[in-house]
């Protein structure tokens, strides 16, 4: 029984953990996308990676005032940009994304605060109970949809990171 019981912690914790490292479908009552949060290793004090993702910004975004839209210096970051996160119909859709970011030591917490493509809120979609009959058994078009939407998003923090780490080792011996 202990045996058992040890296993079952083992294994929550590490459910715990994994849940962090990408965004998810829903998959279970009351689950949804928005308010999910992930957590990027980078290397740096809270100000330090910070003004990685400062600089990211920066140099990501054609007008990068208009993305920052609210700051606490070392803290937080809130920007509002527009990437082509998915394909729908075979053709990539620009959408206007939210994140907030949070700061500590090595990490970086990165939240979905929304997601509007055409003046509609596609992390509406991104629920348990639009991708879920009432029984739970899962809607095929609408688990395909959050599936789409959930790999951009998972395609974005990395390219995220790989911008931040990039930016960290850039060698200025040019």
């Amino acid at each position: 029984m202990r045996k058992l019981l040890l296993l079952l912690f083992v294994t929550s914790l590490f459910q715990l953990n994994a849940q962090n490292a990408k965004f998810t479908l829903p998959v279970k009552e009351g689950d949804k996308l928005q308010g999910q949060w992930i957590v990027l290793d980078v290397v740096g004090t809270p100000k330090e990676n910070y003004d990685k993702v400062i600089n990211y910004v920066n140099k990501t975004y054609n007008t990068p005032s208009e993305v920052l839209k609210s700051q606490i210096d070392g803290e937080y970051i809130r920007i509002e940009g527009i990437s082509d996160l998915f394909k729908n119909g075979g053709v990539m859709i620009p959408t206007l994304h939210t994140l907030e970011f949070e700061f500590k030591q090595d990490k970086i917490k990165v939240e979905v605060l929304s997601l509007m493509a055409s003046g509609t809120s596609v992390i509406a979609y991104c629920t348990y109970a639009k991708t879920h009959t009432s029984k739970g058994k899962g809607k095929k078009m609408m688990m395909k949809y959050a599936t789409k939407v959930t790999d951009g998003l998972n395609k974005l923090s990395e390219q995220i990171k790989l911008g931040l780490t990039k930016a960290a080792k850039a060698d200025d011996d040019w």
